[in-house]
């Protein structure tokens, strides 16, 4: 007789001593996107979910011990991630794979989410807005009515503005079937955009021509073309200098135009 595939439910976790385990290092701090969707399998042994994006696409996304789980403002745990489950996983790139640093499940009401990325293309006749995220290359499709907030800074845009390579950031409403809704939409960079931009040199790449640049708060870094500039230019840029740089954005990247090294004064 052929034993039974034990199906995959939940998520259990055995409790077991604190000093069994080695200390856990913290996550590192960076920006997180929001992927939202139905859970569609798990895998415990590997610590994995795998899901069915709102508006198309799968995710196989990495869990552990740190993952907080949340439903509505409430802890829950992670017992209670079960196929069908529907929730938005904060995730962050790490060691090349989408981990989760928390999992809201859905609780009543709809389910709002938010994403960072890229325009692919925008459909107006369908209202259909097709977006690269930046934690994934699949895109999201998400649906614009007549109350979506579209906004370049303090001014308010039409949809037609939103041309391919426009970087956005977008608060969306998840539905059950076909596109999640876009509620708002942050336009913050189109191609032939110029941006200044104050930091320190962390990386000078002269065969690639670009620099990466430390922003002044430290928590952001920019990866900045150099090929505009003469050579000349580019061999006076020292690693550890403070400078401002005039960059021009393509829609794929941004190059300078210009890069100035800024006076400190001694201490």
């Amino acid at each position: 007789m052929k034993a039974a595939t034990p199906a995959t439910t939940s998520i259990e976790l055995t409790a077991s001593p604190r000093s069994e385990f080695p200390d856990i290092p913290p996550l590192p701090e960076r920006p997180a996107s929001l992927i939202g969707g139905t859970v569609r399998t798990i895998d415990p042994i590997h610590d994995r979910i795998h899901l069915r994006a709102f508006g198309g696409g799968d995710y196989t996304i990495d869990f552990d011990v740190r993952t907080r789980v949340m439903r509505g403002s409430s802890p829950a745990q992670l017992r209670d991630v079960r196929p069908g489950t529907r929730l938005y996983a904060d995730t962050i790139q790490k060691d090349g794979r989408v981990f989760a640093k928390m999992l809201h499940l859905e609780s009543t009401g709809s389910m709002l989410g938010e994403t960072r990325g890229q325009v692919v293309s925008y459909d107006s006749g369908q209202g259909l807005l097709k977006v690269r995220d930046v934690i994934s290359d699949q895109p999201l499709n998400l649906r614009l009515t007549s109350r979506t907030e579209i906004r370049a800074g303090d001014q308010a845009i039409q949809p037609s503005e939103l041309v391919p390579g426009a970087l956005v950031q977008i608060n969306f409403q998840g539905v059950s079937d076909g596109p999640s809704v876009a509620e708002k939409i942050s336009v913050m960079a189109r191609p032939g955009s110029t941006f200044v931009f104050a930091g320190r040199v962390a990386v000078i790449d002269l065969r690639d021509s670009h620099l990466t640049l430390y922003e002044q708060s430290g928590v952001n870094t920019f990866e900045v073309g150099l090929h505009s500039l003469p050579a000349s230019e580019k061999l006076k840029l020292k690693q550890g200098t403070d400078v401002i740089v005039q960059a021009e954005f393509d829609g794929k990247k941004y190059e300078a135009k210009s890069v100035e090294a800024v006076s400190t004064s001694p201490e």
